[in-house]
């Protein structure tokens, strides 16, 4: 059941539209103070104090005075009890609301584990809307196109938008509708089966297994080190092996793995070529974050060959390029560095030019 069917069934529970949305938001979210609840719905400010003392009298909800008033879903008992009074719609929105009340508070856990995948894509959902940095995706044609809003807004916004749809024999015509040069999002489409995986701004992760598995269960990850694993899995088995969508796919101009950069322009670089990065990251020594821009001056992996892309065994150890800044000459680490002057979290590539040739 989705969200908006949830609140209408909250609402002919006797719940108020505004206390309808301000309970599931409480839900979804556990503890928050009153003006966040209007910030992360669509009560008016001006309401939503009215409407937590409302359904704080109805039982549903506890209000804690600090410096400022925060508010709390009270245990769903009596709730659920009503609602299953209600007939068969009611029911269902019972099971639902139950479901989410007992999902795990990822602000307080790191790994968390739900009953249904569905539940996994609805929180997928909402952390696209706060992505920042970069989202890495893998999902069937129709889970994309479920998310398909979110993941086009947040590439609006600036975000990368990596998605790795498995095959289907109709995926090509299904997907003249999703207008992907507009959308900047860039679409692999992995040929063997495989979970729904997501990986958000290097933090979160969500994972659900596909529909050949026995039960059905999601895993919600709040952790950089375990998203990193899983952002490796995505890049190795998801990505790098296989095709764009469509041919007039072009590498993306902006990276947010140092290692699919490498791979990239390494052979152009070997070649002569300046190339021009501005790099958004963090700065390893005082872990503030910082941009650069400047000319790539050299590239280091293990078993450096200069005529060929790096393979990802020769990249899967340590790789750094520096960048000179016309100020400074820096290190430059892909995600966790330690030892150079700077993480990359994206790249943007400025320019590329063969002053020799003469052309850019």
């Amino acid at each position: 059941m989705d969200r908006d069917t949830l609140k209408r069934a909250l609402e002919n529970a006797d719940l108020t539209n505004y206390e309808a949305e301000a309970y599931l938001t409480l839900v979804d979210y556990g503890r928050l103070p009153a003006v966040d609840v209007a910030k992360k719905s669509d009560i008016p400010t001006s309401q939503v104090y009215d409407t937590l003392r409302s359904l704080e009298s109805k039982g549903f909800v506890e209000t804690i005075d600090h410096d400022r008033l925060h508010a709390e879903p009270s245990d769903p008992v009596d709730i659920l009890t009503h609602l299953r009074e209600r007939g068969e719609l009611f029911t269902n929105a019972a099971e639902e609301l139950e479901d989410r009340w007992e999902q795990p508070d990822l602000s307080d856990h790191r790994v968390g584990v739900v009953k249904h995948a569905d539940t996994v894509l609805e929180h997928t959902r909402n952390q696209i809307r706060e992505a920042e940095i970069g989202i890495e995706v893998a999902l069937t044609a129709d889970q994309f196109e479920s998310l398909r809003a979110e993941l086009t807004r947040a590439a609006e916004r600036g975000v990368v938008v990596h998605a790795a749809v498995y095959y289907e024999p109709d995926l090509a015509d299904r997907s003249e509708d999703w207008d992907l040069a507009a959308s900047g999002i860039e679409i692999h489409v992995v040929k063997i089966p495989g979970p729904f995986l997501a990986v958000l701004d290097r933090t979160q992760t969500f994972f659900a297994p596909n529909s050949r598995a026995k039960e059905d269960y999601g895993i919600l990850i709040n952790d950089s080190i375990l998203s990193f694993i899983n952002h490796w899995y995505f890049q190795t088995c998801l990505w790098y092996s296989w095709d764009p969508l469509t041919a007039g796919q072009q590498t993306p101009k902006i990276y947010i793995s140092l290692k699919e950069f490498i791979r990239d322009i390494a052979p152009l670089y070997a070649d002569g070529a300046t190339v021009t990065v501005t790099v958004s990251g963090i700065d390893t020594e005082t872990r503030e974050a910082r941009e650069l821009t400047g000319t790539v001056t050299d590239i280091y992996y293990p078993n450096v060959f200069v005529n060929d892309s790096p393979s990802l065994e020769r990249l899967s150890t340590y790789s750094i390029v520096w960048v000179d800044t016309g100020v400074d000459e820096l290190s430059v680490g892909g995600w966790g560095a330690v030892f150079e002057d700077f993480e990359a979290q994206t790249i943007t590539l400025d320019a590329i030019s063969f002053e020799n040739a003469g052309q850019a």
